[in-house]
């Protein structure tokens, strides 16, 4: 099969989630695409929601989609999450499957930083999508020459043009009442009775 791990914070899970993750179904032949809610990335700040609620949230979305599912892999660890350790458990998990890691631009533009990133081909190959405010061309300008040899070669990295998504979680989060029509019902409804974002 093919495997598919959408990594985030999904600080919350909104529709603009859901279409990167689609998208990437359709164009690649993905059999199934996992939503890994991270649990504190070493290069971002702390997250509004905690794990559970972020968790629970994209759970009320892969439930009403067959292909979509959920891993908590991230939290079950004690010390920082690193894509490394994460995807290094992910593939004992599908051993037998291909697997595939999907990433916006912006932040695949940073992967030199990113715990043993040279190592991380040895678990996945890379679908990177392009997301509003850094192009490929700026990517590609922040790239090591060795990331970009591998994406002039298709080298387990493949680069695709996302349909038209620009919500943002941090205004969602600072305008919850206005943001309605950029969440799923059901996801929205759990943020108003866990009091989420106020």
């Amino acid at each position: 099969m093919n495997i598919c791990i959408f990594g985030g914070a999904f600080d919350p899970v909104h529709k603009g989630h859901i279409k990167i993750a689609l998208s990437a179904l359709k164009q690649f032949n993905i059999d199934k695409l996992i939503f890994m809610v991270s649990k504190e990335p070493p290069h971002k700040s702390s997250h509004k929601a905690e794990f559970i609620h972020r968790y629970n949230m994209v759970k009320l979305v892969t439930d009403k989609y067959s292909f979509f599912d959920v891993t908590d892999i991230e939290n079950r660890s004690d010390t920082l999450s690193y894509t490394y350790n994460s995807l290094q458990e992910i593939n004992k998990l599908y051993k037998n499957d291909n697997l595939y890691f999907l990433v916006g631009s912006d932040i695949f533009a940073t992967i030199e930083s990113w715990y043993k990133y040279n190592e991380l081909f040895d678990f996945t190959s890379f679908i990177v999508g392009y997301r509003p405010g850094i192009s490929f061309e700026n990517m590609l300008g922040q790239l090591p020459k060795n990331i970009i040899n591998r994406i002039e070669e298709h080298n387990k990295i493949e680069l695709f043009q996302l349909d038209s998504v620009d919500i943002s979680s941090s205004y969602i989060r600072e305008n919850i009442e206005k943001s309605y029509e950029f969440l799923p019902e059901e996801v929205y409804v759990y943020i108003k009775q866990n009091k989420l974002y106020r």
